[in-house]
């Protein structure tokens, strides 16, 4: 039973790809999926060196249908199948130190920003899905995961940060948008015979990467019922679970791992 356990949750011989891979949250699930054996593929325009040893990078524009496409044959040749995709990249801004623009007020919010936003974090994840798909079908086996947030499932509260600053109207749409991604895809996939290629979304809270000000560190306390943002570690389990055998009989599904935040 041990063993039979720990096989639900092997990617050994598996093959994954992750966009967005090269940032910091995109790292971290690099990590998990290759720890379970996974070999990982970083789809990014960025590169990182604390992948180097994690993941394969690939120099890609998601928001270039053309550019994925040559990626995702790159490690079709590299590596003969894709199991798994998560669909991470985003587009999200750090909160501007005094003096700097940005977040600005919605009626002021930049045309150019919000454009940016919405064609890497939702058409980046439709046009990676339409790359995949096809060979996923193929396959007759597949698990997508989508990064979503709380911000899909509440609203931006602004009160957490200095007056005059508003979080981006853009990336609770993004967020959002992403859950409707994935059951119009699970939808999609069942349809053509292939419903073991499953869409999942994992909503997840805010996240401590040592960069968060004591001032909003104080206010992030109240915001769920564990009293503290996650480590950036805390959301592996979750992550290999929606990549693995151990969900196999979740499809279109939002799993959502706050801290209780959005009980509340």
């Amino acid at each position: 039973m041990t063993n039979k356990i720990k096989n639900l949750f092997s990617l050994e011989g598996r093959v994954a790809i992750v966009t967005g891979g090269d940032g910091r949250l995109g790292i971290e699930h690099a990590k998990a999926l290759s720890v379970a054996g996974a070999t990982v593929y970083s789809f990014d325009t960025v590169r990182s060196d604390a992948l180097a040893k994690v993941a394969t990078h690939i120099d890609v524009d998601i928001t270039e249908p053309e550019q994925i496409a040559r990626a995702v044959s790159q490690v079709i040749k590299d590596s003969g199948r894709i199991d798994i995709l998560v669909n991470n990249a985003v587009i999200d801004p750090p909160l501007p130190k005094e003096g700097e623009a940005g977040w600005e007020a919605y009626p002021e919010f930049p045309q150019a920003q919000w454009e940016k936003e919405i064609s890497v974090g939702l058409s980046g994840a439709q046009y990676s899905l339409q790359a995949v798909a096809p060979i996923m079908i193929k396959q007759k086996k597949g698990s997508v995961i989508q990064i979503s947030s709380t911000s899909g499932i509440t609203a931006p509260n602004h009160s957490k940060y200095p007056a005059g600053r508003f979080k981006s109207a853009a990336y609770p749409t993004v967020k959002t948008g992403l859950l409707g991604l994935t059951r119009a895809w699970a939808s999609y996939f069942s349809a053509v015979g292939a419903p073991d290629v499953r869409v999942n979304a994992l909503c997840l809270g805010a996240v401590n990467f040592k960069e968060i000000t004591p001032e909003l560190l104080e206010k992030l306390k109240g915001r769920n019922m564990l009293g503290r943002p996650a480590s950036p570690d805390e959301y592996h389990g979750a992550l290999v679970f929606l990549a693995s055998d151990a969900s196999a009989f979740m499809t279109a599904q939002t799993l959502i791992m706050d801290g209780g935040q959005t009980t509340w």
